[in-house]
């Protein structure tokens, strides 16, 4: 069986011919240089498929770099003509003038061969040859070439790649999700936008997404995906005795000796609470019980006093912290219930964001692990704030950290959302299985330039310039074979904190100042 038939191409999808000359290089292993007939524009990035002697095996890959060449166009004739003023035609009439030549180099990805009847791909080992036909990729193949789903019904719909003149809508399979993902971009690349995008598809797919937002930016479409909001320390709080000894000691200052006392009581406690949320899916812990607790550790170790300072310093923390509860609150039955919840943070200091989120993390990580909630997507906004790099600490940094490494043997998907990936911590960042990377800066590229997968650098070194709602996607070849860059999709729920326009936000301020006035 002929190959292209095969693949389903034909001489209308031809865009050049491959080629050799000193100043393009020639045919290799790695790339292969064409000259691209006129009356086509190959796009940058796309992929491609080059003939060879046969009719058993094509080479394929993706459009690097390109130039055009016109001796008409030399700057020295150019200016010449200027300075004496002769009257030239254009230099450059139309792509068929016999001295215009366009030329494009092809990275070479992997050959397409027929194995058993099917297409099958195998890594590039024969040499390219000139002379040969270069075609675009058809693009109802390319969910075949990046072995991805090909219905909506079967994978995450994000966006579309583009394919000669055409875009093709690609699927992520669903497996994407539990192998953890990360969204990179600065600010007003798009990043929140395609968040919201892949909490659309998480809920269309049936599953349950808890998102902690900082920015509001998924509020309004939490309200229209049919699921509810919260705001942290009002109508969402933690019970103290389900969140893990770690993150509830983060919440209160104590001595060493006070520590291992508190320790031993909220041990004993914690213990019972979820065995309890294991029975009932609710628990009551009241402050006192904790505080008796303490005092009875005390007694039994001879430190009674100790004890009793501090019960005083417990009580202080629960006094001061509007964050913390004695029982289940509505949020976590809404969890077995609602499509989405959404928790706004943005109100909250820094280090409160990080001990809310450390806190209800541990504990949903611990309840998963019980079987007491499904299982569930995790929508960290900011996480470079709340999971920083270095040496510097959170009261959240360990629990996410772990949740990222872990999550999938417990069917949980973490999606992590930064403008900054070099202030991230970076074992997490890298344990991400699938990147969504939009624009960024250099110094933050560098950091991901060695997890792109099999992007050419060509490509590396353009990210920075990637258009608003662009971006590349990579992921292990189990999820998607090649890098790819992708036009994420249009939201069919409200986008929300967009960019203010100042000029109309300083004289809306000034119009309700003279009014009060």
């Amino acid at each position: 069986m002929d190959i292209k038939k095969a693949l389903r191409i034909d001489d209308s999808s031809r865009i050049g011919t491959t080629a050799s000359s000193p100043f393009i290089g020639s045919p290799g292993f790695d790339e292969v240089p064409f000259q691209v007939h006129s009356g086509v524009t190959p796009a940058l990035n796309s992929f491609v498929v080059v003939e060879r002697d046969g009719t058993d095996v094509l080479h394929y890959g993706r459009i690097t770099t390109g130039r055009e060449e016109n001796p008409r166009a030399d700057p020295a004739l150019l200016q010449k003509n200027s300075a004496y003023q002769i009257g030239q035609k254009d230099p450059r009439q139309s792509d068929k003038s016999p001295h215009v030549t366009r030329t494009m180099v092809v990275e070479v990805l992997g050959e397409v061969h027929l194995e058993d009847g099917e297409l099958a791909v195998r890594e590039p080992s024969m040499l390219a040859q000139t002379g040969k036909a270069v075609y675009e990729f058809p693009p109802e193949q390319m969910s075949w070439l990046l072995n991805l789903p090909k219905r909506r019904e079967d994978g995450i719909h994000l966006g579309s790649v583009a394919s000669g003149a055409k875009t093709v809508d690609i699927f992520l399979p669903d497996e994407m999700i539990p192998r953890q993902t990360t969204i990179c971009g600065r600010t007003g690349t798009g990043k929140s936008y395609a968040a919201g995008v892949l909490a659309e598809e998480l809920v269309a797919h049936g599953i349950p997404v808890i998102s902690f937002d900082i920015l509001g930016d998924l509020i309004k479409a939490t309200d229209e995906l049919g699921g509810r909001n919260f705001r942290a320390g009002v109508d969402f709080r933690v019970p103290y005795a389900t969140i893990g000894l770690s993150e509830f000691l983060a919440f209160v200052n104590l001595t060493s000796q006070q520590r291992e006392l508190v320790e031993m009581a909220y041990e004993t406690l914690a213990d019972e609470a979820h065995n309890t949320l294991d029975k009932t899916g609710k628990v009551t812990m009241p402050y006192e019980r904790l505080y008796d607790e303490i005092r009875s550790v005390g007694a039994s170790t001879g430190q009674a006093a100790v004890a009793e300072r501090a019960v005083q310093r417990v009580k202080s923390a629960f006094n001061r912290n509007e964050l913390l509860t004695e029982k289940t609150e509505e949020w976590l039955v809404e969890l077995t219930r609602k499509p989405m919840l959404n928790v706004f943070i943005g109100h909250l200091s820094q280090n409160k964001r990080s001990l809310v989120v450390g806190a209800a993390v541990r504990m949903l990580q611990t309840l998963r692990r019980r079987d007491r909630v499904p299982p569930f997507a995790l929508i960290i906004d900011e996480a470079h704030l709340l999971l920083p790099s270095g040496n510097e600490h959170t009261a959240s940094t360990a629990v996410l950290r772990e949740m990222v490494r872990t999550a999938r043997h417990h069917s949980v998907g973490v999606i992590l959302i930064t403008q900054s990936p070099s202030s991230m911590d970076k074992g997490a960042l890298l344990a991400c299985n699938t990147r969504i990377v939009f624009a960024l800066d250099r110094d933050d590229l560098r950091l991901l330039s060695g997890t792109m997968g099999d992007l050419s650098d060509e490509a590396i070194a353009r990210i920075p310039k990637l258009p608003k709602g662009t971006a590349i996607i990579t992921a292990s070849p189990e999820i998607m074979r090649h890098s790819a860059q992708v036009r994420i999709r249009r939201r069919k729920t409200t986008a929300g904190a967009p960019t203010p326009n100042m000029r109309e936000e300083v004289q809306k301020w000034r119009s309700r100042r003279s009014t009060k006035a």
